[in-house]
């Protein structure tokens, strides 16, 4: 009888590729089968030596198989897939956030209920040990905050539009020739995949499911290189965030996706290229930041191995399974309306360059209670519209949306294009 533990590899694209490099020749291992989409489609891996086949039901359905490693993405077969890879008494390895992130309460109760795991440490992060870390590591704490950079894509594209002097099409162009950008690079800069990664971390942290319907979101494609010049004058630098909090007193919690100004002094200010971060305060640990590259081959893969080995040790102890799970709550978390948050603004208007217009806009935040941080005229276009940036001080949503509806109202507001929050 092999003492190995038996593997099922799901997907063999950039991280698949890498995972089966490193545990190809790992004596503890047998790769049984690797699923694929194309056969014959070219690889850099000679896989002369293995099963390889187009059925990805063959992996759930093949007795000889205990763990499933899921490394395809996506959601449709292959939720479908690890359904009954579970259902059938199968360990289940992911690095799949959207299915986490939309499902993991369901798949979460499936694996109690057939006395199974899913590790899933490479969902969020890529190499960097988060889920572990707010799954254990920080159990002795209450969170009161985590903030993070998640997404390789759109800080890349951030810091070469600031770095560069690049306006965002021409960094985003560059992203995608070096392969940090999808062809379609909608999820990464419009804030889809930080929504995924944010909702996973904010589930853990507050031990609870969060909906990610609720959370709200913002891409960073209105984002132009005057505004990461302008905050940097202001003395901020402009991130793609992912943010979660509680909110108020009534157990509610605030979780959204969206580009911040954050200051200079602040950890994640400093974090650049396709590098992540997350800044995590807790009740007894205080603040704390863990960085590294978020995505990519081997760091993924690491990640993805890591909790393969970790798996395969804790087949050994008894009841393992449901001590692995996520402990959360059956009920999901209640996620507070971005129009009830407080916030201080970065706002960046286009207006007529004529007498008044300073006056105008600050009696419209006047009226809403909305006190000004500052307030900067940059240039005027030779057809006469200026740019003004005004910076406030912390102020509710719904205040701050109010008084921008006044001000849109005004003959000598041509437009509002950028509206940003500010990291406190």
């Amino acid at each position: 009888m092999s003492t190995k533990t038996s593997l099922g590899i799901l997907g063999l694209g950039t991280v698949g590729t890498g995972v089966v490099k490193l545990l190809r020749d790992n004596p503890q291992f047998e790769i049984r089968a690797i699923a694929v989409r194309d056969k014959n489609k070219p690889r850099e891996l000679d896989l002369s030596a293995f099963h390889v086949t187009d059925n990805a039901f063959e992996l759930s359905d093949d007795p000889n198989i205990e763990i499933i490693v899921e490394v395809a993405g996506g959601i449709g077969q292959v939720h479908e897939v690890v359904k009954r890879a579970i259902t059938n008494g199968k360990h289940v390895i992911t690095a799949n956030k959207e299915m986490i992130a939309k499902y993991g309460p369901e798949i979460f109760e499936a694996a109690n209920r057939h006395n199974v795991t899913v590790f899933f440490e490479a969902a969020v992060g890529g190499g960097i040990p988060l889920i572990s870390t707010l799954q254990r590591g920080l159990q002795a704490n209450r969170i009161s905050k985590v903030a993070g950079i998640v997404n390789g894509t759109t800080n890349y594209i951030l810091t070469m539009m600031e770095q560069e002097k690049k306006p965002f099409a021409e960094a985003l162009r560059e992203a995608q020739a070096k392969g940090y950008a999808e062809a379609d690079p909608t999820d990464d800069i419009e804030g889809n995949d930080v929504v995924y990664k944010i909702a996973i971390l904010a589930s853990l942290a507050f031990q609870a499911p969060v909906e990610v319907g609720k959370i709200y979101r913002q891409g960073i494609t209105q984002i132009s290189d005057l505004d990461i010049q302008l905050a940097s004058e202001f003395g901020y630098r402009i991130k793609m965030i992912g943010l979660a909090q509680p909110f108020g007193s009534a157990g509610k919690i605030d979780v959204r996706a969206h580009p911040m100004l954050v200051p200079l002094h602040h950890p994640l200010a400093g974090v650049e290229g396709v590098n992540n971060a997350i800044f995590i305060s807790g009740s007894a640990v205080g603040e704390i930041m863990l960085s590294g590259p978020g995505a990519g081959q081997f760091p993924t893969a690491s990640a993805v191995v890591g909790d393969v080995i970790n798996l395969a040790s804790a087949l050994k102890l008894p009841d393992f399974a449901r001590y692995f799970q996520p402990a959360m709550n059956s009920e999901t978390c209640d996620v507070s309306p971005i129009e009830e948050t407080t916030n201080a603004y970065y706002i960046r208007l286009q207006t007529l360059d004529v007498p008044g217009v300073i006056g105008h806009l600050g009696l419209a935040c006047g009226e809403h209670g909305i006190s000004l941080l500052g307030l900067v005229q940059k240039g005027v276009t030779e057809d006469g519209i200026a740019t003004i940036v005004l910076l406030t001080h912390q102020v509710k949503e719904s205040q701050l949306q109010a008084a921008l509806r006044d001000i849109r109202k005004q003959g000598t507001t041509k437009d509002i294009p950028v509206v940003l929050r500010v990291l406190s």
